[in-house]
């Protein structure tokens, strides 16, 4: 078992408070490897808090229980924490955001899918991001008109630490 922690690292402008907008039915899309073959899962995962699965052969349930394709290892995933917030003093570096134990097989990459919301720096203004994976390609770019000010998420990054 295998704690990790997936770090974000974004630059905000004008905006704080960066999170997913329902943080227990958001699907974490993950890529994922299995370490004992290598084989990389075709397709992406989505791991969501408020679901929940029996391990086969276990009295424990995980948020994902899956077998990989080529040596039909089992594995599985159990998020543990995924209540941070990324804010304007984390613009620019890197910090947690979702803490998950890895049972038998390995994240290869994060992909910012999913409704996001933010709140503007200079008024009250909250926004929602209906498509992550604007702030990943292009950036996400809108006006607050209430603070008279162009915001952005841009220049996003991820990567993936052990935890003790």
């Amino acid at each position: 078992m295998v704690k990790l922690g997936l770090q974000i690292k974004c630059t905000l402008f004008n905006v704080t408070d960066l999170a997913p907008s329902d943080r227990d039915n958001f699907g974490w899309c993950l890529t994922l490897k299995c370490p004992q073959c290598g084989e990389e899962h075709k397709n992406d995962v989505f791991i969501t808090k408020s679901e929940s699965h029996e391990i086969q052969g276990s009295r424990g349930s995980a948020n994902l229980v899956m077998s990989c394709s080529f040596c039909k290892k089992h594995s599985n995933v159990d998020i543990l924490q995924n209540d941070f917030t990324y804010s304007l003093s984390d613009s620019e570096k890197f910090k947690t955001i979702l803490v998950a134990e890895f049972r038998g097989i390995e994240p290869v990459s994060f992909k910012f899918d999913g409704e996001w919301n933010c709140s503007a720096e200079n008024s009250n203004k909250k926004f929602e991001i209906a498509d992550g994976a604007e702030m990943e390609s292009d950036g996400w770019y809108d006006y607050d008109q209430d603070g008279s000010c162009e915001v952005s998420i841009t220049e996003c990054e991820h990567k993936f630490i052990k935890i003790k």
